[in-house]
């Protein structure tokens, strides 16, 4: 299948090894792709709370196994398992 990028409207920063997906296509050329409306990921890089930040809601990134980056309440470490919204991008809980 040949793979129009624009097809795709973003959701292709979320794509991940074994997701599964639909494709859409059209004489062998892929026309759209829908994802899972949230997705698992491992927490690859992001850095550690700082002690004595509790603002509500604060946020620090995190970079996901594919390269994705969220931002994630201040607890969620390294290595952990999350779920992500694929509607906004948004962090959704703990897995």
């Amino acid at each position: 299948l040949g793979f129009n990028i624009e097809a795709t409207s973003g959701t292709a920063k979320f794509l991940k090894e074994n997701l599964v997906v639909s494709i859409t296509s059209y004489e062998g050329e892929v026309i759209g792709m829908s994802l899972p409306d949230k997705i698992e990921y491992v927490v690859e890089n992001t850095e550690p709370a700082v002690k004595g930040n509790t603002t509500n809601n604060a946020r620090k990134d995190a970079y996901m196994e594919n390269g994705l980056m969220v931002r994630v309440p201040l607890f969620i470490e390294q290595g952990e398992k999350i779920i992500v919204s694929t509607k906004d991008g948004e962090y959704d809980s703990r897995a």
